[in-house]
């Protein structure tokens, strides 16, 4: 059995002040995770981010620990940015919501992520530092959109959750999904809504070749799994049937664009890009091909796909 689990967070937040977090230039994502990171290193962090014994007890170096394995660690959380937001920004007492999801273990860190979401809206978010306040907190089953309330407006306990993804509970999706795939000739769609950015053989991959698009997507899951769910890692058997079949899926419709976004380190002094694919595309192969396809589908829209997804990027949805 697949041993990775998922929890996913809903902030609802109410704007304090004029707050934009420029949901449409697709860096809403990047402004909140900035923010978080601010906070969590000013109120969380006492020691040297670079010395292992702090930073085995840390949660803002779990947080923002540099790559000591460029390319192999993965962070043990995403963030999902606002799907919308009025043109000229959020109005005071206007409400938005955004997400976070905790992968494995990283569930222990929930109290942290509750506490600097408080204190990022007191201190600004976005451009012109727009303040907000926290005024609930969900647990959401993403597929069928089921809440557990684990911070009630106006309380000050967090609950913990119980309600969390599981390998049996995808496998469930999974077979009511293909159910419907015999009516619509095996096509599936799958729908970018930030950034996808893939690398491929050093290289980005601009076009969404499903096979491309399917071997980093495992490849992360498998990682996120051995390093925060004491997963023992994909026999390469199973590795290669699993590309072999998504070898056989075509493109068959693409309504996709490129968007340029760039993302500003104000702890580095540097600017790294994360820019990507956004739109839908649809994909055609056999039933049996999906059979054994659909499950790390789903898996990929549990755990965002691609890089920077701790700002936000590689939120997708799968649609029969």
């Amino acid at each position: 059995m697949f041993s990775l689990t998922t929890t996913h967070l809903r902030f609802v937040c109410k704007a304090t002040t004029q707050l934009r977090l420029e949901v449409e230039n697709f860096r809403a994502g990047q402004n909140l995770r900035g923010a978080l990171g601010q906070v969590m290193t000013r109120t969380y962090c006492a020691g040297d981010l670079n010395d292992p014994a702090h930073a085995a007890s840390c949660p803002v170096h779990w947080l923002l620990a540099a790559n000591e394995k460029p390319g192999e660690e993965r962070r043990g959380y995403t963030l999902v940015p606002p799907a919308s937001e009025p043109a000229s920004g959020l109005k005071p007492g206007e409400r938005f919501e955004f997400g976070i999801t905790l992968v494995g273990d990283a569930l222990k860190f929930l109290p942290y992520f509750v506490l600097a979401i408080s204190e990022m809206g007191r201190g600004g978010v976005g451009a012109g530092r727009g303040k907000f306040s926290l005024k609930s907190v969900w647990a959401e089953n993403p597929f069928t959109h089921s809440r557990q309330c684990l911070l009630a407006e106006g309380e000050n306990l967090v609950h913990t959750p119980t309600l969390m993804m599981n390998h049996a509970q995808v496998m469930c999706v999974s077979e009511k999904l293909l159910q419907t795939l015999s009516a619509n000739g095996g096509h599936i769609t799958i729908v970018f809504n930030s950034p996808l950015r893939l690398i491929e053989e050093g290289r980005l991959a601009q076009a969404l070749q499903f096979d491309v698009l399917f071997a980093r997507m495992l490849k992360r899951l498998d990682d996120l799994a051995e390093q925060h769910a004491g997963g023992n890692g994909r026999p390469m058997e199973e590795i290669e049937s699993l590309e072999q079949l998504a070898g056989q899926v075509r493109l068959f419709e693409s309504q996709t664009r490129w968007v340029e976004v760039w993302s500003g380190s104000n702890r580095r002094g540097t600017s790294s890009p994360l820019s990507g694919v956004v739109g839908r595309a649809t994909y055609a192969a056999s039933l049996d091909v999906w059979g054994s396809l659909m499950p790390w589908l789903l898996w990929g829209q549990l755990a965002q796909v691609g890089k920077s997804t701790v700002k936000g990027n590689g939120v997708i949805a799968v649609q029969s």
